[in-house]
């Protein structure tokens, strides 16, 4: 018996590791398998579509409208937009720290994607016009709907799916990556993948934060192992949040309706202070609560910290001032799933009478801006190691705009696929290092092994409340510095004595939990360094005590890189091809 068979509980060989099933694994996974290659995706769900972000995104998909007149013929277009012009202002969403060799791809790729979809039987459900975006370039199509579709497609190729699978590490041999180990949640087993090469489409990290839109498996698995593995990141201190969600009752806690209600650009209600203050005018008098959503949370935010909110913590959203038939009428123009059936909830069993009260809203982590540093071939820093979707960093700078999640999502889950396979068909077969296998399951078990310790309940939720006040929406230096060092001192002192009450393998939720947690720890040292050294204010990022965005100075990405275990941080001037931003400071919100 080998090393490895001895080391394990079960072996899997594949071509193409997928790790990830939901939108950028999805495609990630029928673009390879047209390359001829073998390939095994790996799901923390049941099955495809039942775990992840994409199935609970509302929500849209960003095609420039010019393309979604002529090739798509849908109503509502208009034909002055052009790729460019969606070029443009992805930018200007991102205050220039996009990389604009990723951009031009992203723009000129998304029709044929959304082609595939169409061909595939996705069903698009009307086109939205939202804030940040020139033109109406939103197609709707929402994650309830188009995940059933990708997952009977992939189920229909010979991809071998293994459901109920984390990925704890990823293996490495001579400079390259070579698999990756996890466990099996159903079974126990620790298992390990051979594979020539490994595409990581895991999401992001928005977990970190008690307020937050994203289901529970986004814990930032696939950045963190990819830093202990030696690939580098980019844009790391630009977590991205939602204006806003539910803060109470805790059965709908971060859903999104009160976001639909006012700053989603669908209906026109306004965000007030407990003294009535319509307080958007403050920070973009011209769009008010329809600007960008990164400016609409740090708002709410600064009301919600200086103790103008309501009982639970959020601003008010109200609609008084509507005429009381457009408030009748609501659902019948809205989208369902946008609006009073969210994810199966009727949600009127959770709304006051609209016509006379309001309703409380807080900011929530939604998305990450940054993550896995990829090309143009979505290729990272480490050999054999691809990545696409939320789990990278480079497409949207220092925010994102609304609806190209899921743009990113297909156009970038399909370039993985094929890169991918074009590697592993030149590729070598691999070799696993016995000794690197052997310290990975022995850090997998520890939990598990120790009899008494600390709980990681306990340690989640400190990191939730220190994350959310001090490296949340709004930072500070001095709160930055402060988070930093509870974090390490979690990591340090608290992390290697946390134990596992239970000491069965199989359904264990709170030893994946306990694996997930250095994970969180990792990701959130990473956002508090790079928040510290970006002296600035800048999209998903605002600094009360540098409020400006400085255009002169800060024109750079931070590049997080592993040097012997610890966190490396260092800044490389902005990727241009044919855009050169204004090089000035500017007040905090504005491009030029």
């Amino acid at each position: 018996m080998s090393s490895v068979e001895s080391l394990s509980d079960r072996v899997i060989e594949t071509d193409v590791l997928v790790v990830g099933s939901e939108g950028a694994g999805s495609t990630a996974v029928l673009e390879a398998i047209t390359q001829g290659v073998s390939v095994t995706v790996v799901t923390k769900g049941s099955n495809i579509g039942r775990s992840g972000a994409t199935v609970t995104g509302d929500a849209d998909l960003d095609v420039d409208s010019r393309s979604l007149h002529e090739r798509f013929g849908l109503k509502g277009t208009d034909t002055r937009d052009n790729q460019a012009v969606f070029f443009d202002d992805m930018l200007k969403g991102g205050k220039y720290l996009n990389n604009q060799k990723l951009v031009e791809i992203h723009v000129e790729a998304a029709p044929d994607r959304l082609q595939d979809l169409v061909d595939w039987g996705v069903k698009i459900d009307g086109l939205l016009h939202a804030s940040g975006h020139s033109y109406p370039r939103g197609v709707v199509i929402p994650g309830t709907k188009l995940m059933p579709v990708l997952r009977r497609t992939v189920l229909s190729t010979d991809v071998n799916l293994v459901p109920y699978t984390m990925i704890t590490e990823l293996l490495t041999n001579r400079g390259r990556v070579v698999g990756a180990v996890g466990i099996n949640g159903a079974t126990g087993e620790f298992m390990v993948f051979k594979a020539k090469a490994v595409i990581l489409c895991t999401g992001g990290a928005m977990r970190m934060y008690p307020y937050t839109t994203a289901p529970e498996e986004l814990t930032g698995d696939g950045s963190a192992m990819a830093f202990r593995a030696g690939a580098e990141l980019v844009d790391m201190e630009f977590p991205m949040f939602l204006p806003g969600v539910f803060p109470w009752p805790p059965a709908v806690k971060g859903v999104d309706i009160p976001f639909l209600l006012s700053t989603g650009g669908f209906v026109a209600g306004w965000m007030l202070n407990k003294n009535g203050d319509r307080f958007m005018r403050h920070w973009d008098p011209i769009n008010l609560e329809w600007t960008t959503r990164d400016i609409c949370s740090v708002a709410m935010m600064t009301e919600i910290l200086a103790d103008r909110g309501g009982p639970h913590g959020g601003v008010y959203v109200s609609l008084k001032h509507l005429p009381d038939d457009v408030i009748d009428h609501l659902e019948d123009w809205m989208p369902p799933e946008f609006y009073m059936h969210y994810g199966g909830f009727n949600m009127r069993e959770y709304l006051p009478d609209l016509k006379r009260e309001s309703i409380e809203s807080v900011p929530a982590s939604h998305f990450f801006n940054g993550g896995i540093r990829i090309n143009e071939q979505c290729a990272t820093s480490l050999p054999g190691l691809f990545a696409a979707g939320e789990v990278t960093g480079g497409v949207h700078g220092a925010n994102r705009l609304s609806g190209n999640a899921f743009t990113e999502m297909v156009v970038w889950g399909h370039r993985s696929g094929r890169f991918a396979a074009e590697y592993a068909k030149q590729s070598p077969d691999v070799s696993i290092d016995g000794e690197q296998l052997r310290e990975m399951r022995g850090k997998t078990f520890a939990p598990l092994e120790r009899k008494n310790g600390v709980s990681q309940a306990q340690i989640r939720k400190k990191m939730q409340q220190v994350a959310w006040e001090k490296a949340g929406v709004l930072r500070d230096g001095d709160g930055l510095e402060q988070a930093l060092a509870e974090f390490v001192r979690i990591r340090e002192e608290e992390l290697p004595q946390v134990s596992v009450r239970s000491k069965d393998r199989v359904f264990n939720r709170e030893w994946a939990r306990t694996l997930e947690l250095e994970n969180m720890l990792l990701i959130m040292e990473m956002v508090c360094r790079t928040s510290i050294k970006r002296t600035e204010s800048r999209g998903a990022l605002y600094r009360r005590d540098y409020p400006d965005t400085d255009n002169i100075n800060w024109l750079k990405n931070q590049i997080v890189s592993n040097r012997n275990g610890e966190i490396s941080v260092r800044s490389e001037p902005i990727v241009v091809t044919r855009a050169e931003p204004p090089r000035k400071v500017l007040k905090y919100g504005k491009t030029e």
